[in-house]
């Protein structure tokens, strides 16, 4: 018989939690959430993500190494439970989305340099992908970096680049092969954006909110900050080990991703999507695109007929509409 009830350090860890929440979530932070405003490094929200990163608490399960707390999994889902109770935000992209991505694909010197301030809250990630030329379609990007000895020299803009006016480092893809196939020549660096040459513009949707385009003008930044020792990735592995990012919340391996290396690459990242927040990545031509659940299945479908796919997601528990 399995047994649901939590052993006595689980009970203690939930009154920690428990304890931290009735003193941090302020009025004040519950009427700036109310107000669904964007969060500002000057505000409530901004003050409440710290003093979860000074606890350590954004990296619970990783290992002490990396800045983490070592702690069971079971921990972390008990954290987000009390903080979606209380209705206040927890990890951002930097640690569900960049942080996996660095545990699992980075150099050791990327994980001892990147992964304990991010455990901390120290370093915020914007993403870098679009481009005013090539919007999401990642195998179009212009953005290059040239190696100068030991450093990048990086060149070029992106767009809608959400979070850059408040994030100290940008998750920057760029062409490093411009010789390479489109959807090759790609790699990803880690941007400070305090460095010389970097410009940020803010952008303003209709509703007020804002997102940026940033500008690299001759940017130099250290070789080390390229993430993982293979230069050029390609656009399809960036895509799908940012999709898995997203779903896997801290860096923990899916038993699903052998399945997606081994047997379906690209197609398997729309099933990971589309049973897993309502976007996806697919490949249509020689393009990376976003659409839309339906269009997910259908494609799916066409590269899956048999459903192996869909029914070792579901044994797995991935839940995928037909």
């Amino acid at each position: 018989m399995v047994d649901f009830e939590l052993d006595a350090a689980q009970d203690a860890w939930v009154a920690e939690v428990r304890a931290f929440l009735t003193e941090n979530v302020t009025p004040a932070l519950r009427s700036e959430l109310a107000e669904h405003g964007q969060e500002l490094p000057d505000r409530e929200v901004a003050a409440f993500r710290r003093r979860i990163g000074e606890r350590g608490w954004f990296g619970l399960n990783w290992p002490s190494e990396y800045g983490g707390l070592g702690v069971g999994a079971v921990y972390q889902h008990l954290l987000m439970r009390e903080f979606e109770y209380w209705g206040v935000p927890g990890p951002d992209l930097t640690v569900t989305s960049v942080a996996p991505m660095i545990m699992r694909h980075g150099t050791e010197q990327n994980k001892l340099e990147f992964l304990p301030p991010i455990a901390r809250g120290e370093l915020i990630c914007a993403l870098g992908y679009s481009e005013p030329e090539a919007g999401t379609d990642l195998a179009s990007l212009r953005t290059r970096a040239v190696q100068d000895g030991d450093e990048w020299i990086i060149t070029g803009s992106k767009i809608w680049n959400s979070v850059a006016n408040r994030a100290t480092h940008e998750w920057l893809c760029v062409r490093t092969d411009p010789s390479a196939t489109r959807h090759r020549g790609i790699s990803v660096i880690m941007v400070p954006t305090n460095l010389p040459g970097i410009e940020i513009r803010p952008l303003y949707a209709w509703s007020g909110y804002r997102t940026n385009e940033v500008f690299f003008d001759a940017v130099r930044v250290p070789v080390g900050n390229l993430i993982g020792d293979a230069i050029g990735v390609g656009a399809r592995k960036e895509v799908r080990i940012s999709v898995l990012g997203h779903i896997q919340r801290g860096g923990t391996p899916s038993p699903f991703d052998r399945i997606l290396a081994t047997r379906f690459g690209v197609a398997a990242v729309d099933l990971i999507a589309a049973g897993g927040f309502g976007k996806m990545v697919a490949l249509q031509g020689d393009s990376i695109v976003s659409v839309d659940v339906a269009h997910a299945i259908g494609h799916l479908k066409s590269v899956d007929p048999k459903g192996e796919l869909v029914r070792a997601a579901r044994a797995i528990g991935i839940g995928f509409g037909d």
